[in-house]
C-alpha cells in the first residue's frame, strides 16, 4: 500500500511540474508575440494612443489660438469709423 501511495504522490507531484511548464511556456509565448506585435508597430510608424491624444490636444490648442490671432489681424486692418478731420485756423493777413 505504502509503494501505491508513493506511486500516486509521483504522478501528483510530476502533474504539477508539467502544469507549471506548462504555464511558463504559456508566458513565455506570450512575452514573445507582444514583443513581435510592438516591433511591427514600431516598423510601421504608428503611435500610441497617450501619444495621439496629446498632439490632438496641442492641435486643438493651436488651431485655438490661430483663430484668435487672425480675429486681431482683421480687427487691426478693418478701417474704423473715419475720425472728423481737423479745420486749421484761417490766419488773417494785414
Amino acid at each position: 500500500m505504502k509503494q501505491r501511495s508513493t506511486i500516486i504522490s509521483d504522478i501528483g507531484q510530476m502533474a504539477k511540474g508539467a502544469a507549471s511548464l506548462v504555464d511558463d511556456m504559456r508566458s513565455d509565448v506570450k512575452n514573445m508575440m507582444n514583443a513581435r506585435e510592438e516591433r511591427s508597430q514600431n516598423n510601421a510608424n504608428l503611435v500610441t494612443y497617450e501619444d495621439f491624444e496629446a498632439l490632438t490636444t496641442r492641435l486643438e490648442s493651436l488651431a485655438s489660438r490661430i483663430t484668435f490671432l487672425e480675429a486681431l489681424i482683421e480687427d487691426k486692418k478693418s478701417p474704423k469709423s473715419p475720425a472728423p478731420a481737423k479745420k486749421s485756423a484761417k490766419r488773417k493777413t494785414e
